[in-house]
């Protein structure tokens, strides 16, 4: 199980508990119908386990009431988790993350036992999907009118879909270049004064507003894959992020 804060969401688990959930919402489930579900992914091995099972109640039982649907039996075992104190038995009682854990259950406790919001429907998740295929270029168009590229080396595939893993090229101007320039750009190195570089970029939330701001490029070159980390960039935080990190901008 991965955990990377105090949260409720910052553990993998916990996320995919909130994921299923809604998922199974917006097709059309009841609540005590995905409830069911979930807890028939989850439950063997992990509500065997004292410590693992907090993580499942905790997670449905915020994400229930978020929801307008908490039922009384997971707002029960949520609560008996918290008070018995067998959550912060995962974290160092004199540590920082220890205080901010016992600090996010209190808040989770007042939560659950105020009012919940007024159930809605829960819209099916539209998955993304890539336009692009591995060795693709396209162009994207800065705020300010000029045309950054890149080239698509691979794609990540997860539950919200399929989205493009990318590497900037060392390009910047008004029109797309002739072939013979695109076949040979090289990478753009991102700023040399930061402790660590970005290497590639998968980036997600493309929809239709974005897709305003890209220009298709009709060549194609080699995919150039690599094995380093990609940073996950947002489209709309796209040139936010190639301001501070390539000084583009």
């Amino acid at each position: 199980m991965g955990v990377w804060g105090t949260g409720i969401f910052q553990d993998d688990t916990a996320c995919d508990i909130r994921d299923n959930y809604r998922d199974y919402l917006g097709t059309g489930m009841t609540g005590m119908e995905a409830t069911t579900r979930v807890l028939q992914e989850f439950g063997t091995g992990l509500l065997g386990d004292p410590h693992e099972s907090g993580v499942v109640w905790i997670a449905l039982a915020a994400v229930q009431w978020k929801h307008g649907r908490l039922e009384e039996e997971t707002k029960a075992k949520a609560l008996s988790v918290i008070e018995s104190g067998v959550d912060l038995e995962r974290w160092k009682r004199d540590s920082r993350d220890f205080t901010r854990r016992k600090a996010v259950l209190e808040k989770l406790r007042v939560q659950i036992t105020s009012p919940q919001p007024e159930s809605r429907k829960v819209p099916r998740r539209v998955l993304c999907d890539s336009p692009w295929s591995e060795g693709d270029l396209f162009g994207y168009r800065l705020l300010d009118g000029r045309l950054i590229l890149f080239r698509v080396i691979g794609h990540h595939t997860d539950k919200g879909g399929k989205y493009p893993i990318c590497l900037l090229l060392d390009w910047i101007g008004e029109h797309v270049p002739g072939k013979d320039v695109l076949r040979i750009l090289d990478v753009k190195q991102s700023r040399p004064d930061y402790k660590h570089s970005i290497k590639q970029m998968m980036l997600v939330g493309f929809n239709r507003k974005w897709a305003k701001r890209i220009i298709e490029v009709e060549v194609r070159v080699s995919a150039m894959k690599t094995k380093v980390p990609s940073s996950v960039v947002h489209f709309k935080h796209l040139d936010d992020f190639l301001k501070e990190w390539f000084l583009i901008g």
